[in-house]
């Protein structure tokens, strides 16, 4: 016994670290920060991201104690930049430059990365979508656009950065609000596209109205925000044309998921005070956008609900890849013929002796049917071709199976008459294993995996009255320990830390 008991504390010890490293802010001792941080920028130096950043980072001396350094990572519509942040620690000194074109860039786009990846610290400006066109294309009001593209019967281009891009779903919901059909051509970035549109490629151009300055052969005939903006007082709104179309580009900041709580109040703090700054106002009136500050937890919702309607938009566009493969029957009617099924050769093998058919194996059919319906459907998931991503069937079916070959093995047992019979008595610890996974799967969520698990293992066996306690504790840390080297390590899937923690 005592060898087990020094097993125990191994993996008790190795547990405690685990447990600091995933919710403790264990740092080289000094206060955060205590070095300079990096801004990392998805676009080319002069971008509209890029040059808010760097107005932050001169603002930010004002309020911190700290340095703030940018860095330019171009290209992929911004999954480089975000890659080279998951591949930094999540320590608080590698910030993002977020802007809301990210939510359809990493839905449509080949990508490990997810938003699920970053926590949203803080969105600092509202950049209203905007229609630009050339001076000499003959377009002067929104009437002239229909006008057009009712000549042109589905033929009128409109350019802009990106398909599935933020631009590209704001030339959809104008196509729709508008009553008109037109072309997309995507020249990949603001820049090329606006060229095209000097060149006579394109009448019309979807961007923000900062993209104009300094360019006097462009005109912006409308914008879609609720109110004109104070700086281009004669551009009218969507709205004053009689169409209620309201789209803004936000643009902000957010850290690798998993950063020290500290860091996320430090900043959101210093960003906040920014916010409210006399020059960055001033800022944000020169480059044509609304100051507009949410900190973490609006940010957080904000990202959330747009992400929804992104994907719902993407699948109505026809711009989404699915991932789920069409059934032949529907869910429900699988499952009743699976229960069927199941039910019919469970009778075959007992040899239709009802007598045998006890509450163990009434248990045992309900997970077997379970385990094969779950397992039914992941075959239903689909990857498209050359996506690199980690297939959502892999987890639920090594838990399919794994229940599978549990159940397999009791029915089996039960057959062989090995198993003892079942009590009334076992009704309720039937009843309290229940409500211990009731109680676990509402705790994974507020306490996360890594605390609630190890609880939940050691109550069960508990329950069970098992009381042998260096195995109770060997088998809950190590199941948690082996969990952690599985989902984080290996497969780089994080398991959920918890709310409030």
């Amino acid at each position: 016994m005592k060898k087990y008991w020094f097993v125990a504390g191994i993996l008790l010890i190795g547990y405690l670290v685990l447990i600091a490293f995933l919710y403790l802010d264990v740092s080289d001792g000094k206060s955060y920060p205590n070095k300079p941080i990096v801004i990392v920028v998805h676009s080319k130096p002069g971008s509209a991201i890029d040059l808010m950043s760097r107005k932050i980072a001169e603002l930010a001396g004002k309020y911190g104690k700290t340095a703030f350094v940018v860095e330019n990572h171009p290209g992929t519509q911004g999954i480089v930049a975000m890659q080279y942040v998951m591949d930094r620690d999540a320590d608080g000194y590698t910030l993002l430059g977020v802007t809301k074109s990210f939510i359809s860039t990493l839905i449509v786009n080949k990508s490990n990365v997810s938003i699920s990846d970053f926590t949203f610290l803080a969105n600092m400006i509202s950049d209203p979508e905007a229609i630009i066109t050339n001076k000499k294309s003959g377009l002067n009001t929104i009437d002239d656009i229909i006008k057009q593209a009712d000549e042109l019967n589905g033929a009128q281009v409109w350019v802009g950065p990106g398909t599935g891009s933020r631009d590209h779903l704001m030339a959809m919901k104008t196509w729709k609000t508008l009553g008109i059909k037109a072309h997309w051509v995507d020249y990949k970035s603001g820049p090329q596209s606006i060229l095209a549109m000097l060149r006579n490629e394109a009448p019309v151009y979807v961007g923000n109205p900062a993209e104009t300055i300094g360019k006097r052969d462009l005109k912006i005939l409308a914008i879609a925000s609720a109110n004109r903006l104070e700086s281009l007082p004669e551009v009218p709104t969507f709205r004053e044309n009689g169409y209620n179309l309201v789209e803004s580009m936000w643009r902000g900041f957010a850290f690798k998921r998993g950063t020290p709580e500290s860091a996320v109040k430090y900043l959101s703090g210093i960003l906040e005070k920014i916010s409210e700054d006399p020059e960055w106002i001033t800022y944000c009136k020169d480059v044509f956008s609304f100051p507009e500050y949410v900190g973490p937890h609006i940010f957080s919702k904000r990202v959330k609900v747009e992400t929804t309607e992104t994907i719902q938009y993407l699948k109505n566009a026809g711009l989404l890849n699915s991932y789920i493969k069409k059934a032949i029957l529907p869910l429900w009617l699988m499952g009743l013929i699976f229960a069927v099924l199941i039910f019919s050769i469970l009778f075959w093998v007992f040899r239709f002796d009802f007598t045998r058919i006890n509450f163990n194996i009434i248990l045992s059919s309900i997970f077997l049917w379970i385990s094969v319906f779950f397992f039914y459907q992941t075959m239903l998931f689909s990857i498209p071709e050359g996506l690199n991503i980690i297939s959502p069937a892999l987890i639920p079916r090594i838990w399919s199976v794994g229940l599978f070959i549990a159940v397999i093995w009791n029915i089996i047992n039960e057959w062989k008459g090995k198993n003892k019979p079942v009590k009334v008595g076992n009704y309720k610890l039937t009843g309290k294993i229940i409500m211990l996974l009731l109680i676990y799967f509402v705790a994974i969520s507020y306490i996360g995996y890594y605390l609630s698990t190890p609880l939940f293992l050691i109550s069960a066996m508990y329950v069970l009255k098992y009381r042998k306690w260096p195995l109770m504790i060997i088998n809950a840390l190590g199941f948690v320990l082996f969990s952690y080297l599985v989902f984080d390590i290996l497969l780089k899937i994080e398991l959920p830390l918890g709310s409030l923690l």
